[in-house]
């Protein structure tokens, strides 16, 4: 993306449909972001005499709902930053990231974040790795993130959608067992020493607290009952089991074509791609309840296409 464009995002100087565009590019990769950091970096030292040169601007900003980012304060030590908003149902949207010091600080504990749901909230927490959580009501959770690890402590139900990190595992520990995934989607309920896995996408280990071990594929259930693991078996529409996340939509690298899949599913749309080379193209982003349109603007900024929304039917054109 062009320096100039994001110079004047920065400045608060662009129109709502490049905003859009600048916050997708933003969160198609770290990359991007870093680049983004490090321009309104620069900006700030040329507008701030009393800013010190030599002090580097942070690396992540908090990710929020695209093209509704709500800046907030930044800070020179690792920081956690929650962001909450309210809506129609009592569903709260927060987003977290864990941010490092300044360049040639030792490494150390990113430190720990805990989430509790109420009876009629849910939340989705966007992590600092690029993964997603959505946690249901009356569920717990406890974030732990350091150098080499990512690491969430569960109790209650959780919809998790992973980066992908070469080498780096994202783990999910319960009473009753331990889920261990590189990137993928999956739904995990745990109560005591209980535990319903379902994957929906990508490929998950898990092993049970009391004995026994499985390799889940896309479709795939498992349950652990009391620490033991239970025969894993096949569910026809696993999707079916992630109802309760409500309009909740989270990509990590994922074609077009199935992005495309998952705005039907979750709008009763119909998403036509006119141009079929476009079908590859992939899209990293997330989306908490919002409306339609919005979300198709977003994803058409990611892949640089043209797209029509006309009540539920869409249509994605050729690219820009």
């Amino acid at each position: 993306m062009d320096d100039s464009l994001l110079f004047r995002a920065i400045k608060g100087q662009t129109n709502p449909s490049e905003q859009l565009a600048v916050e997708a590019w933003r969160r198609a990769s770290s990359q991007h972001e870093a680049r983004y950091q490090e321009l309104k970096g620069v900006l700030a030292a040329t507008t701030r005499p009393d800013r010190v040169a030599s002090d580097p601007p942070p690396v992540l900003e908090v990710l929020e709902i695209a093209a509704r980012r709500e800046r907030t304060t930044r800070r020179a030590t690792w920081t956690r930053r929650v962001a909450a908003v309210a809506g129609v149902a009592a569903v709260v949207v927060a987003a977290v990231t864990m941010q490092r010091q300044f360049a040639g600080s030792p490494p150390g504990d990113f430190g720990f974040e805990e989430m509790v749901t109420g009876d009629n909230q849910t939340v989705t927490v966007a992590l600092r790795d690029g993964s997603v959580m959505r946690l249901a009501p009356r569920s717990h959770a406890r974030i732990r993130v350091q150098e080499g690890l990512r690491e969430v402590h569960l109790t209650g139900r959780a919809f998790f959608s992973v980066a992908k990190r070469n080498g780096l595992p994202f783990r999910v520990k319960t009473r009753g067992g331990e889920v261990t995934v590189l990137g993928t989607q999956f739904d995990l309920d745990a109560e005591n020493e209980d535990v319903r896995l379902v994957v929906v996408e990508g490929k998950v280990a898990l092993a049970a607290a009391r004995g026994g071990e499985a390799q889940l594929v896309r479709g795939e259930e498992a349950r652990v009952v009391e620490g033991q693991l239970l025969p894993t078996v096949q569910l026809p529409e696993a999707r079916e089991v992630t109802r309760w996340v409500g309009r909740f939509l989270a990509f990590q690298g994922t074609p077009l074509s199935e992005v495309a899949h998952e705005i039907e599913q979750a709008y009763g749309a119909k998403v036509t791609i006119v141009d079929t080379t476009l079908s590859q193209q992939t899209v990293t982003n997330w989306f908490s309840d919002r409306p339609l349109d919005e979300v198709v603007r977003v994803v058409c900024a990611v892949v640089a296409t043209e797209c029509e929304v006309q009540g539920n039917a869409v249509t994605m054109g050729k690219p820009r």
